[in-house]
């Protein structure tokens, strides 16, 4: 049996070790943020005024789009996110701006192939998401109504939000109201702060706010 000045001694030792190893995981900052000195040739310029209007976040927006090495998930290969796909990414289709490229062109299609093929259900968040979306470009009937509540009550938040914009496209007094009422009841702080009280309200601002 130890003593525990032996004990000590070990665990002393293995701090020692591990601060002798380079982390694996260290931090990397974010190579898009201002820099000094000259960009890259094949960098791209950020419009801000479009990460503003889709990103709702409290890191800082990217001035530019430098190109990114990562490995991808599936197949371990080694590539590169050049800046034109990102700008195509974060201001064409409007991803979040902390997402990351994590597949390859291969992989990416290869799982979209084993979606399409596994029929209908296999992908049942982005068949209602597009349902949603497509009800947005249409007047409201009373399925569409009815559709929209019950994607309020969603398990998922995600949905829930696309609800709320297709509500805002509708642009009618009821549905405008609301959304107000959304807005009215965003709690300011407490353990309410991080429910879907305060989510609902702050997608109902943007989406209003884009509208006009």
């Amino acid at each position: 049996m130890k003593s525990n000045k032996q004990r000590r001694v070990e665990i002393k030792a293995r701090r020692r070790q591990r601060a002798a190893v380079p982390a694996t995981h260290s931090f990397k900052p974010d190579v898009r943020l201002p820099r000094v000195g000259a960009y890259a040739s094949d960098d791209e310029p950020a419009d801000r005024s479009v990460l503003l209007r889709y990103n709702n976040t409290y890191g800082p927006l990217p001035t530019f789009y430098a190109a990114q090495p990562f490995v991808c998930c599936d197949c371990g290969a080694q590539e590169v996110w050049t800046a034109k796909q990102q700008k195509w990414w974060y201001e064409t289709v409007h991803g979040h701006i902390e997402s990351r490229a994590v597949r390859c062109l291969a992989c990416r299609r290869a799982r979209r192939e084993r979606v399409r093929s596994a029929g209908p259900g296999a992908n049942l968040l982005g068949e209602q998401t597009n349902r949603l979306r497509a009800l947005g470009e249409t007047k409201p009937t009373e399925k569409a109504l009815a559709e929209v509540d019950a994607a309020l009550q969603s398990k998922w938040w995600s949905l829930r939000v696309v609800a709320i914009q297709t509500m805002v496209r509708w642009g009618d007094a009821d549905r405008i109201e609301k959304l107000k009422a959304m807005i009215a009841a965003r709690p300011e702080g407490g353990r309410r702060y991080w429910s879907w009280e305060r989510v609902a309200a702050d997608a109902a601002m943007c989406a209003l706010i884009r509208r006009e």
